[in-house]
């Protein structure tokens, strides 16, 4: 993705990184009606939903204790973090050999 936006030093990165700080200090408002319609979600047996651990950790990522300009840079980092990750890298990587592969699939057989 990052790749798409240009690489991690141009300026569609650099937008898209004050999209997800502006998005996110624009839903701290709200985080106690979006925790609450997530609390309702715990007992559907859905695996995304595991009780308090859950919810513990929704009422963190929204920094509720930080000041706008901490949860600026929290967000930033999460960014940042969600970019270096392996997961992420390891991910990005698989799609784009996977991608490699199908077109090269598809231009053999001429599709």
């Amino acid at each position: 993705m990052v790749v798409l936006m240009g690489g991690r030093t141009s300026q569609g990165y650099a937008l898209f990184q004050q999209l997800c700080v502006a998005a996110f200090l624009a839903l701290r408002p709200h985080a106690p009606q979006l925790i609450a319609t997530v609390q309702l979600m715990l007992g559907t047996g859905l695996p995304s939903f595991k009780g308090e651990a859950t919810m513990r950790r929704l009422r963190d990522r929204f920094a509720l204790g930080f000041s706008e300009r901490q949860a600026a840079d929290f967000m930033m980092a999460v960014v940042k973090n969600a970019h270096e990750n392996v997961r992420s890298t390891f991910y990005d990587e698989f799609q784009r050999v996977s991608r490699s592969g199908f077109w090269n699939l598809c231009v053999a057989c001429e599709c």
